[in-house]
């Protein structure tokens, strides 16, 4: 009785096997990387709802010392306490679509201002994707998009405000 002094595999087996392992990588890998796009805009999501909610924040506080949102050149007043509360990372940047409908006699504080201090419409911008804010739902998108029309609350990625 012979016995076989060569342990190992076939050039043949091993071969499949790493036909086996291409496959199975050819599968995998769009899955897993559409799934960590999905986690990467959940996550832009996360960040344009915290800086909503200091950007509301904010304008709540104005509202209740009487003072308006925008100064004399139409630039959010406090740029610095909403990107610090609302700790979003650098790169990033958030406007919002002010309300036309303010009393502009007397004091800005006023009953029939609560919609002037009360976020509508916003845009939130992290790496190439934009988070609409409509009143009530975020949607994201990739690429470009116009912020005509919006006051820019602050923008992290210059040192400005």
């Amino acid at each position: 009785m012979k016995r076989k002094k060569d342990k190992g595999f076939t050039l043949v087996e091993l071969i499949v096997v790493l036909v086996i392992l291409a496959i199975l990588a050819a599968i995998l890998v769009p899955a897993l990387l559409g799934y960590i796009d999905r986690a990467k805009e959940k996550q832009y999501v996360l960040n344009a709802k915290s800086a909503l909610t200091a950007t509301q924040a904010e304008f709540s506080s104005l509202y209740g010392e009487g003072s308006d949102i925008v100064d004399a050149d139409k630039n959010f007043v406090r740029p610095s306490v909403v990107k610090k509360t609302a700790d979003t990372p650098s790169g990033t940047a958030f406007y919002v679509k002010l309300q036309t409908n303010k009393v502009t006699s007397g004091s800005p504080a006023v009953s029939s201002n609560h919609d002037y201090y009360t976020v509508k419409e916003a845009i939130y911008i992290e790496n190439g994707y934009y988070c609409y804010y409509n009143g009530s739902t975020w949607t994201t998108t990739e690429g470009t998009a116009t912020t005509t029309g919006y006051t820019l609350i602050y923008d992290a990625s210059t040192s400005t405000n």
